[in-house]
């Protein structure tokens, strides 16, 4: 069950990267066009994806959907825990680069996989070494 939630958590990060990959402009992305309403070399109402290219969004999306795939594989609660951990670090690196003209502004997903990854890994259980068994 608690892998499902991982995986499910992965596909729905490319998913949603990839959605906003084709319907962002570059009003959603840049700062500049937000506050005074023009950007440098390119229109508010590009694309962002035509400006920005596609390669930085795929970054993005392999960067957000990476931790959860890597602790539905592995299934060990501190795997899971540093998947949460890096979630966090990629959610304050996404606050601080907001103001840059990129997709890093989509890092911010990582506040609610933090949560439900979190609630996964509590109710993960801790399986014994050597088969389950306990030898005394």
């Amino acid at each position: 069950m608690l892998r499902s939630v991982w995986w499910a958590l992965a596909v729905a990060t490319l998913a949603f990267t990839a959605w906003n990959g084709l319907s962002l402009t570059m009003f959603d992305v840049s700062m500049a066009c937000s506050k005074i309403g023009e950007g440098g070399s390119y229109h508010c109402d590009d694309r962002a994806i035509d400006v920005l290219g596609v390669w930085p969004l795929v970054a993005v999306g392999l960067l957000l959907a990476t931790p959860p795939a890597v602790a539905a594989i592995a299934m060990r609660q501190w795997v899971s825990w540093l998947a949460v951990a890096t979630l966090v670090v990629l959610l304050i690196a996404g606050v601080v680069f907001v103001t840059h003209d990129s997709y890093l502004n989509l890092l911010v997903l990582a506040l609610p996989m933090a949560v439900i990854g979190s609630v996964s890994a509590t109710f993960q259980r801790t399986s014994l070494g050597g088969g389950g068994r306990k030898v005394s």
